[in-house]
């Protein structure tokens, strides 16, 4: 268990530490875009400025809808993930019934919801 959460935190740490910089990056490369434009043609830019909240609005909902299904899919590959490792565990006993067919069966069962999500 120990181990697995070391992972975890390890998968994580790698993962927003490159997300950081990349979100830093392009937030001052469109700051610094507009300060340029604003220099060099503020008539356009004004008039590019008038649609940036609907960009935004639009950004903001495609990022909820992405999060809401990609935490849905972890959850189902999480279940089948888990099912999977509980017939692992007890592979003795699934063998001795000769269940093994019903535990892939299942297992794809709770697979197929995640790559349905």
């Amino acid at each position: 268990m120990a181990a697995k959460i070391s992972k975890e935190v390890a998968a994580v740490q790698r993962g927003t530490g490159e997300k950081i910089g990349n979100v830093m990056m392009s937030t001052s490369s469109f700051v610094l875009g507009y300060v340029a434009a604003f220099y060099f043609g503020w008539k356009l830019t004004l008039i590019l400025l008038v649609g940036l909240p609907a960009v935004c609005l639009s950004g903001i909902a495609m990022g909820a809808s992405f999060e809401t299904g990609a935490v849905e899919s972890m959850k189902a590959y999480a279940q089948s993930a888990g099912y999977a490792e509980q017939a692992l565990q007890s592979v003795k006993i699934v063998h001795s019934f000769c269940n093994e067919l019903l535990e892939l069966t299942n297992y794809t069962k709770y697979l197929g919801r995640a790559k349905a999500k």
